[in-house]
């Protein structure tokens, strides 16, 4: 018996939008976009102490008032920071799926004194798609990185686009996007007072020529826009804790600025991520091959969905343990382990049998963005 591949608790369905498209085969490498699909928020998983990120995002939702406040007059810039693949597009969704519960509970609370509801509705702009790829706003027609002034326009397009698409009575000028970047997101956050509305932005990582005065100036330009009813989400990859820091220095002491910090994978976060994603695991104390461990948690993910995916195949009920890991990292040779990343063997061996020949029906994984 073969059981539906929708059974992996490794994969991820790419969110529906619009009715009449249909959903595509799950992934075994996507964001989790818990506030577009509630499937997501319960494969969401605590690694490298994300859940500590997540409390200091609660220091935005506890000024959320002062968000929506003309008194205050001034948003929030979430500034998220970590190595390429280990989860930042999901964390920073993650806040959005935790903001919007916020933003319920002050609805019902506010119905329940019997006052007005403070913010009627939210809207998220995703400057990058889904997957968060800075090359879709940051690259030319020559696909060399493009000005700042280039890269902002586009910003401001994609978020005038969302909102037109939302508010499509508000008088929203599309002439309006080619403003500068503080009076063109000034003109926003009146028409969002004007709906009663909330405006989450997401970012993505720009690969800037000089990673220095250009990043530090482009965050600038995002504080300037982070006004009334906006929080602003950027992502930025690193290599180091320190890199990590100094991409928000420049913009320290502010109020209005939350820096959101992931490292790499620790100690036990391999036991953990296949406890908590819904499978079964059974050897705690036993450790993946010395000679192999996930770099990062899209590694993580892609090499436990094949393993499920081939006992899945085999009508066996999920378990992954790290037996099952350390067979299937065996089934590379040791020069080549770095390639499981990119093309993990599947389906796994069962046990007393040959290992899978890696060249056979490789699993080619679609663009990588940040899970």
């Amino acid at each position: 018996m073969t059981l539906p591949t929708h059974l992996n608790p490794y994969a991820v369905h790419v969110p529906v939008t619009r009715g009449g498209i249909p959903k595509s085969p799950p992934r075994d490498d996507h964001p989790l976009i818990a506030w577009q699909d509630e499937s997501h928020a319960g494969q969401w998983v605590d690694v490298d102490h994300a859940q500590d990120q997540l409390q200091r995002f609660d220091e935005v939702l506890d000024r959320i008032a002062d968000l929506v406040n003309p008194g205050v007059d001034q948003g929030s810039l979430v500034v998220v920071t970590g190595p390429r693949g280990m989860g930042k597009t999901t964390l920073i969704h993650q806040c959005i799926y935790r903001a919007i519960l916020h933003i319920e509970q002050m609805g019902d609370d506010a119905a329940a004194a019997g006052i007005p509801r403070p913010i009627a509705r939210h809207v998220v702009a995703m400057t990058a798609g889904y997957g968060n790829n800075g090359r879709a706003i940051s690259r030319d027609e020559n696909g060399e990185i493009a000005s700042a002034a280039v890269i902002n326009a586009n910003i401001r397009e994609k978020v005038f686009a969302t909102l037109r698409a939302h508010f499509p009575n508000a008088g929203l000028d599309p002439s309006m996007s080619e403003e500068r970047p503080f009076k063109a997101f000034g003109r926003i956050s009146s028409v969002l007072a004007e709906q009663q509305a909330l405006l989450f932005v997401v970012v993505p990582h720009i690969d800037w020529t000089d990673q220095g005065s250009l990043r530090t100036q482009f965050l600038d330009t995002c504080l300037s826009a982070a006004q009334s009813r906006i929080v602003l989400f950027v992502e930025i990859s690193h290599e180091t804790t320190e890199t990590a820091g100094e991409a928000v220095e420049a913009l320290m002491p502010n109020d209005a600025v939350t820096h959101l910090m992931l490292g790499g994978l620790r100690e036990g976060d391999t036991v953990k991520f296949s406890q908590d994603t819904g499978a079964d695991h059974s050897d705690p104390d036993e450790a993946p091959l010395p000679t192999w461990q996930p770099a990062d948690v899209r590694e993580l993910r892609q090499a436990c969905h094949a393993v499920a995916d081939g006992q899945i195949r085999e009508g066996r009920t999920v378990r992954v343990t790290a037996r099952d890991l350390n067979r299937h990292a065996a089934a590379r040779d040791p020069l080549q382990l770095q390639s499981l990343r990119r093309r993990p063997v599947r389906p796994y061996p069962r046990p007393g049998t040959a290992p899978a020949d890696p060249d056979r029906q490789p699993h080619r994984p679609g663009p990588t963005p940040d899970p």
